[in-house]
């Protein structure tokens, strides 16, 4: 029985697609398919960023 885990990238957690394999080449063609449907957005970040200010109240 195999399971299929996948790293997209460093900052975000390993995501489990559901379900056991019986074989290793099933396990692959599933992560494929996974990936293969993944629809994507790539978006521009702003070179210069502004510094947010944290503003914390304490009631007593």
């Amino acid at each position: 029985m195999y399971a299929v885990w996948i790293k997209v990238d460093e900052t975000l957690p390993w995501i489990e697609l559901k379900g056991a394999y019986q074989t290793r080449r099933e396990a692959r063609r599933a992560a494929e398919g996974f990936l293969n449907s993944i629809q994507m957005k790539i978006v521009s970040v702003p070179e210069k960023r502004n510094q947010m200010r944290a503003l914390a109240t304490i009631k007593r």
